[in-house]
C-alpha cells in the first residue's frame, strides 16, 4: 500500500471513493490504477476485526469491485486475477453466518455470475467448464431468494433478485453456446433461455424496465443461435417446422420490444435488434419465404409498425441483401405448371418481395437521403 501522504486516501471508504472514480473513467489506465486502489482498501479492511460481520460484508464487497475493475482490464493477467477476487467474495459470504440475508446473498449471487463471465472471456476448453459450474452455483444461491414484494422484502430488492437469476440462465446458456462439442448444449441453451424469459414475463418487466429488456433480448439473442443450430440438425421436417416456428415467435416478440422502447426515446437496443432481424431475415428465407417481406418492412417501415428504425442503416442492408437473395432464387429457371399451389405461392411471394424492394427503397429515399442505390 502507498505511503500516507497529502494524496493518499486516509481510510478505507476514501480508498474505495477514489477507486470507484479512476473505475468510471475506464480507460486502460484509470482500470489498472483502480484495482490498485481496491487493493490498499481490502489491505485496510483486513486489518479490522474479522469477527465484525458488517466489516465481512464491506470486505466482500470490496473483493467485488476489484474482480469487476480487473475484469474490465481484460488482459491475460487480469482475467485470472478477476477470478481469484470472486473466490475471495465466495469464501466470505458462503459463511453460514450470511444464510439468511438476502442481500449477502443476492452479492454471492453477483459474485458466482461475475466469476462465471470472467472465466468464459477466457476460451478455454477447461475456463469454459468452470464457467458453467460458476452460473450453475449462482442459479442455486439467488432460487433460494424472495422474488416477490412482501413484508420482508422490498420491490426494489425483488426486482434485483429476479434480474440477477434471469442473468445467470442468461450467462448459463451463453456459455453452453460455446462450449466445444458438449452434448446436448444446444438443448440446453435452450432450456437456460425459457428460465429467464419466463422470470422476465412475470410482471411484463421488459416493458417496464430498460434493465430487463436489454436481458430479454440477450435471452432471446442466445436462444435463436441454439434453434438456428437446432434447426439445421434434426431430421423430422415437422420438428424442424415447429423449431422455426418457435424462433421465429422469439425474433418477431424481441423486435417488438425493442419498437415498444423506441417510441420511449430508448434507442440503446440497436445492436441487439440488428442480430435478431438478421437471424430472422435468414429464418423467413429459408423456411417461410412468403413470410419475408411482411416481416422485413416491419420493423423498419414506421406507417406499419410504430417505434421502426427506418434510419437504421445496418437493418437496410440487412434487408436488401435478404430480398435480393430470395428474388434470385425465385427467378431462377424451373418448371412452372399452371395449376400447382407450390407454383402459385411463389408467385405471390415473387411479388410481394418486388414491392417490398420498391418500399424499402422508398424507406431509404425518405430517411437515408445520402444513402447509395440498392
Amino acid at each position: 500500500m502507498p505511503s500516507p501522504d497529502s494524496a493518499t486516501p486516509p481510510d478505507a471508504a476514501a480508498w474505495l471513493t477514489r477507486a470507484q472514480s479512476l473505475e468510471a473513467e475506464a480507460t486502460p489506465d484509470a482500470l489498472a490504477a483502480a484495482a490498485r486502489a481496491y487493493e490498499c482498501a481490502i489491505t485496510l479492511l483486513r486489518a479490522r476485526p474479522s469477527s465484525d460481520p458488517a466489516l465481512r460484508r464491506d470486505l466482500a464487497l470490496a473483493h467485488l469491485h476489484h474482480g469487476n475493475a480487473l475484469q474490465k482490464l481484460a488482459t491475460p493477467a487480469s482475467l485470472p486475477a478477476s477470478v481469484a477476487a470472486y473466490d475471495a467474495v465466495v469464501a466470505l459470504l458462503a459463511s453460514p453466518d450470511f444464510a439468511a440475508e438476502p442481500a449477502a446473498q443476492n452479492t454471492l449471487g453477483a459474485a458466482w455470475i461475475n466469476r462465471g463471465h470472467a472465466l468464459h472471456r477466457q476460451a478455454t476448453p477447461d475456463t469454459l467448464a468452470a464457467a458453467v459450474d460458476s452460473h450453475r452455483a449462482a442459479i442455486a444461491v439467488l432460487a433460494a431468494l424472495p422474488l416477490h414484494p412482501s413484508a420482508t422484502t422490498a420491490p426494489e430488492a425483488a426486482f434485483n433478485h429476479r434480474l440477477n437469476l434471469a442473468g445467470a440462465w442468461t450467462n448459463l446458456a451463453t456459455t453452453l453456446l460455446d462450449f466445444g462439442s458438449a452434448p446436448g448444449r444446444y438443448t440446453a441453451v435452450r432450456d437456460a433461455t425459457t428460465q429467464s424469459l419466463d422470470l422476465l414475463a412475470l410482471d411484463d418487466l421488459p416493458r417496464a424496465h430498460p434493465a430487463a429488456a436489454e436481458l430479454s433480448l440477450l435471452a432471446r439473442r442466445t436462444r435463436c443461435d441454439a434453434l438456428g443450430h437446432l434447426i439445421f440438425a434434426v431430421s423430422d421436417p415437422a420438428l424442424a417446422r415447429d423449431l422455426s416456428d418457435e424462433a421465429g415467435d422469439i425474433v418477431d416478440d424481441g423486435l417488438a420490444l425493442v419498437r415498444h422502447w423506441e417510441q420511449r426515446g430508448v434507442p440503446h437496443f440497436r445492436p441487439l435488434a440488428a442480430h435478431l432481424y438478421h437471424f430472422g431475415a435468414q429464418l423467413y428465407r429459408l423456411h417461410q419465404p412468403h413470410f419475408l417481406a411482411e416481416f422485413l418492412l416491419e420493423h423498419l417501415d414506421p406507417a406499419q409498425s410504430p417505434g421502426a428504425s427506418p434510419d437504421d442503416r445496418t437493418l437496410h442492408a440487412i434487408a436488401d441483401d435478404a430480398v435480393a437473395t430470395a428474388l434470385r432464387t425465385l427467378r431462377a429457371p424451373r418448371l412452372i405448371h399452371a395449376d400447382d399451389p407450390a407454383t402459385h405461392r411463389q408467385v405471390e411471394t415473387l411479388r410481394a418481395l418486388q414491392a417490398a424492394e420498391q418500399s424499402l427503397a422508398a424507406l431509404r429515399r425518405a430517411h437515408l437521403p445520402d444513402a447509395p442505390a440498392a
